[in-house]
């Protein structure tokens, strides 16, 4: 059992974007469609799903509205300080002759006070218009950070949306990669322990052929809430496979894996799914692997595979633990 690599829209967004910028193209929906999907025909030609290709275009026309409000005030204030300065720089002018003539004495006292009376008047009211142009782009940076913060939130739910198996609300495999990857740094970093323990149902054929595939997804659902019970909340349920569950223990060794395991299996027995007045029994197998020192996170997965397989040979409700 191997993992996949997802392609996440938002990543293949950032990047699109980027490429815009650094070719100094306009950011319009024609230009996002043409760099996003052939950045996603080389991250993954294969992979796309309706769920990601929907959360991508959110994405794209989210920031092409926030880029190009941003860009529209910035040019209505470049221009609106273009024009003011352009008027200091002429009254300033006028100043400066006003000042000759009046030392030269071609003008008397009473004009020269005209002059400037006017000349101030034209300044005070070109800042007033300076101060209220600056005053209406704070107010729009705001709605547009407002936007920007929305785009986030957006973001963090369609990401959990896409991360959550559908069925169960367990990690899907796609959250796995991420999770586990931090996990892994987190771990070595602090000198600190990490197990995964994967469980298959046993058997579970045979519960989806005698009653039914839609009571076997309420099967899961009833192993998914018992193993939530069991865990800590610092722990990960990721739903691994059809009838297969991942436990990554943080800060857990094999020892105290084992116990979780045994404690699962102990919660199970005591609790059957009843269907129509009918018991249920859960059971399963598991395989148990600790992180290693010089370990990925693919590794630690691998062997905790390879420590289930080995118990799914010899017998139902085994637990085997990794090399």
């Amino acid at each position: 059992m191997t993992l996949s690599t997802p392609v996440n829209p938002v990543e293949i967004a950032r990047i699109a974007l980027k490429r815009l910028s650094e070719r100094a193209l306009p950011p319009t929906p024609e230009n996002y469609t043409q760099f996003y999907n052939a950045i996603l025909t080389i991250k993954a030609p294969e992979s796309k799903t309706a769920s990601e290709m929907q959360v991508a275009w959110q994405v794209l026309y989210k920031l092409d509205d926030a880029v190009d409000g941003a860009s529209l005030l910035t040019e209505c204030l470049l221009e609106n300080l273009a024009d003011s300065s352009q008027v200091f720089e002429q009254k300033l002018g006028d100043l400066k002759q006003v000042r000759q003539a009046h030392v030269a004495q071609q003008v008397s006292i009473e004009e020269t006070q005209a002059s400037l009376e006017d000349m101030l008047n034209v300044v005070i009211s070109t800042t007033h218009n300076v101060h209220s142009t600056v005053r209406t782009s704070h107010s729009d940076l705001q709605t547009i950070r407002d936007s920007i913060r929305h785009i986030e939130e957006d973001l963090a739910f369609n990401r959990k949306v896409l991360e959550q198996d559908a069925l169960t609300g367990a990690l899907n495999r796609q959250g796995l990669d991420h999770l586990l990857l931090r996990e892994v740094k987190r771990a070595q970093r602090i000198d600190g322990r990490l197990t995964a323990a994967i469980i298959d149902l046993d058997d579970f054929k045979l519960i989806n052929d005698r009653f039914t595939h839609l009571v076997g997804d309420q099967v899961l659902i009833h192993v998914t809430n018992l193993t939530k019970a069991v865990l800590r909340e610092s722990d990960v349920l990721v739903r691994y496979g059809g009838e297969e569950f991942l436990l990554l223990l943080v800060d857990t060794d094999i020892r105290g894996a084992s116990y979780v395991i045994d404690r699962l299996k102990l919660v199970a027995g005591r609790t059957p799914y009843i269907h129509h007045n009918q018991r249920i029994e859960v059971r399963f197998s598991a395989g148990i692997a600790q992180l290693k020192d010089d370990e990925n996170g693919r590794a630690l997965l691998l062997r905790a595979d390879e420590a289930l397989y080995r118990a799914k040979q010899s017998g139902r409700g085994k637990t085997e633990i990794a090399d």
